[in-house]
């Protein structure tokens, strides 16, 4: 028997946009009472990785906190460990941007913590092997990754038991292994469970060490953690049966792990994240596949180490508004690369804070399902861009680029008011409408999509077996808890984008009711449609000749609309419907635009007719949006609601509103309906 090395790994993090009561409410919880029991077993040595403005938080609000870190490093069982400062997934943002990243968050630590860290966390475990030599060009010795990386490289469990060197170009990077058995025993099983695991590993008699790094809100933040961890005293019980059975275990910084133990050999580990965010990023369509799969091979130890899902980057086409963020962030900071702007610049800050991972991504947490976080990621990057064209100006105008990179080129308007971004291949809508110096994306709500744990949800509800309890469970569990009933009611699905400026032919038959529900007949080819685009005079022109269907045939339509950005924030979108088949058509057509305001009201549900004007307040914001069109027509007006899991249970969310200007008319050949829409937004206080 040989006594094995246990390291125990503490990741605290708090998205960019959460409440101030959030951070608070985990400080009491779960990171207070984590210390207060570790400060009790003195000679326990553990690592721990805070985001950036985790630390910040700390120093403003908690000073005693971040004294009791002092001391632990000084007395040698304390490693802190650096990252990115905002927590960005690192491998999707440019590489100066990484480096910067880490050198802010290593640079804090070594100026407010008086620690030079010699390890980096890499979020969510996000692995890509460019970040071999990104990491130890910043000085970087050593990160921590999941088991699973490994194992997909072809290694067994049996050889995870230290750790191992990786090189890019000749960089040459230690790498750690999380093993995923220990991610799932603490804390939710038995101490005496855990301490059999050691002595096992014991008795195979060689030099071992073994990780535990997990979220630090699984003790205390987590439904039934608290009073598990701290009341019932698992975390106690857990570091004196360490101390108890000091022959078989001690635990270690990862430090003096890799200074008293050599490297387990060389390995290049393929691009994986762990394994439950492989299947999150599955299109939801086959994740149940994907699920059932790996619950057939679950007990193969042969075949299990190489089924994994799909990788982070594909949440980026699962989710186009996740996209549209990353792609807004590149923007940002291409631009910011093409000038000299010193790291620690507040325009430098807002872009790196709009690179915090959790609101470009979902799986069991809220994430993008979020709008407060995704809110937050755009104030950071439109507060970058403000700041960019204070400093180095700009000129207003539309450009042509492939801002989404999907192959085809969007048409952007940027001025120092506003920006007002089109997608002429699909639907000739605007998909991104900023105002800079609100710093606010009035376009950032979310579509309304089918998720693989819908199913299950239904399920439950159809056999009356949720609950919303809050006792102790581990997030990757089956239990279906619900925040409220009747969430069947809002499993609602679009099969478009929600943008603004799209047109709809509805059926003549369409009653107001049947938009929440998406239960309308659409008779045109227009929503998904092509516009053909082209910049005219400040303004941008988009035509398509399409098609509707009208009793029984197809008929030939042209829709041409002209969208002007007003010198304040806003535009106006002049209409021209012309029937150009060979008879006459009756049309109800629809102008459908979202606005992501920050809480719904009753204004958010309504039709109302014949009225020329639609105003919507909010208060919180402190702004309005008006709609005026320049003949009367009815306003349909609904929220949008998602349904989505959280660690807490399903919820539903409000994500926007949705509104549409109907109009109906009638056209013989050749002749034509125009009317004008101006969507204005109104400061008010």
């Amino acid at each position: 028997m040989k006594k094995i090395k246990f390291v125990l790994g503490i990741h605290n993090h708090q998205p960019v946009g959460n409440f101030k009561w959030v951070f608070e409410k985990a400080y009491e919880v779960a990171y207070k009472p984590f210390f207060e029991v570790m400060l009790k077993h003195k000679n326990i040595k553990w690592n721990l990785h805070s985001s950036g403005m985790l630390w910040e938080f700390m120093l403003e609000e908690h000073p005693e906190y971040i004294k009791n870190i002092k001391n632990l490093i000084s007395k040698g069982t304390l490693e802190i460990i650096s990252g990115g400062y905002y927590e960005p997934i690192l491998s999707v943002i440019p590489d100066s941007d990484r480096k910067g990243q880490i050198k802010q968050l290593s640079d804090f630590i070594k100026n407010k913590l008086g620690y030079n860290c010699k390890g980096a966390w890499v979020a969510e475990r996000v692995w890509e092997p460019s970040l071999v030599k990104t990491l130890a060009d910043t000085g970087i010795k050593y990160t921590i990754l999941d088991d699973v990386h490994f194992m997909a490289a072809g290694l067994k469990e049996n050889d995870l038991k230290g750790f191992y060197t990786t090189e890019d170009q000749g960089k040459v990077l230690a790498v750690f292994p999380i093993s995923q058995k220990l991610r799932y025993l603490i804390p939710f099983q038995d101490v005496s469970v855990c301490i059999n695991y050691f002595r096992q590993l014991a008795n195979e008699d060689k030099d071992i060490a073994v990780v535990m790094a997990d979220d630090g809100e699984k003790f205390g933040m987590w439904p039934g953690t608290n009073k598990h961890v701290y009341e019932n005293g698992w975390l106690d019980k857990f570091l004196t049966a360490i101390e108890e059975n000091s022959d078989i275990v001690e635990t270690a910084t990862i430090s003096e792990v890799l200074e008293t133990m050599k490297p387990s050999g060389r390995i290049y580990l393929p691009t994986n994240s762990y394994f439950e965010m492989s299947e999150w990023t599955l299109p939801s369509a086959v994740q149940n596949k994907f699920d059932n799969f790996v619950k057939q091979n679950e007990h193969d130890n042969e075949v299990k180490p190489f089924i994994r899902g799909g990788f982070w980057r594909n949440f980026l086409n699962k989710y186009d508004e996740a996209n549209n963020m990353h792609k807004k962030m590149l923007r940002v900071s291409n631009k910011i690369q093409n000038k000299s702007v010193p790291l620690n610049s507040e325009l430098q800050k807002a872009l790196y804070a709009g690179q915090c991972n959790c609101a470009y991504w979902h799986g069991v947490f809220g994430g993008l399902y979020l709008p407060h976080l995704r809110n937050a990621i755009y104030d950071s990057l439109l507060k970058a861009e403000d700041l960019y064209n204070k400093k180095f100006g700009i000129k207003s105008s539309w450009s042509k680029d492939d801002f989404d990179c999907d192959g085809s080129d969007e048409f952007l308007y940027e001025s120092s008011q506003q920006d007002i971004y089109v997608d002429a291949q699909n639907g000739g809508s605007i998909f991104e409408f900023d105002l800079l110096d609100k710093k606010y994306n009035f376009s950032n709500v979310l579509t309304r999509k089918y998720e693989g744990y819908h199913k299950k949800l239904k399920e439950a509800i159809e056999n009356n077996n949720v609950t919303d309890s809050q006792e102790l469970t581990s997030i990757h569990n089956d239990a279906v808890k619900v925040k409220e009933i009747g969430l069947e009611k809002h499993l609602v699905y679009d099969w478009y984008r929600k943008a603004s400026l799209l047109d709809h032919f509805f059926n003549n038959d369409t009653k107001y009711e049947q938009l929440y529900g998406v239960r309308f007949r659409e008779e045109g080819d227009f929503v998904l449609g092509e516009y053909k685009a082209k910049i005219v005079s400040g303004s941008l022109e988009l035509i398509r000749q399409g098609h509707v269907w009208y009793d029984g045939s197809h008929l030939s339509v042209e829709v041409k609309k002209v969208i002007k950005p007003l010198k304040k924030n806003g535009y106006e979108t002049e209409y021209k419907i012309k029937n150009i088949s060979d008879r006459e058509i009756k049309f109800t057509f629809g102008v459908e635009q979202v606005f992501a305001f920050s809480e719904m009201i009753s204004d958010d549900m309504g039709e109302f007719k014949n009225k020329k004007v639609w105003e919507r307040k909010d208060k919180n914001l402190g702004m309005n949006i008006k709609l005026t069109s320049s003949k009367p027509c009815d306003y349909w007006v609904v929220p949008i609601n998602t349904v989505s899991t959280s660690e807490n249970g399903y919820e539903k969310t409000y994500q926007g509103t949705t509104v549409v200007n109907v109009y109906k008319f009638t056209l013989n050949r050749n002749n034509s309906f125009s009317f004008k829409i101006k969507t204005e937004v109104l400061n008010k206080k």
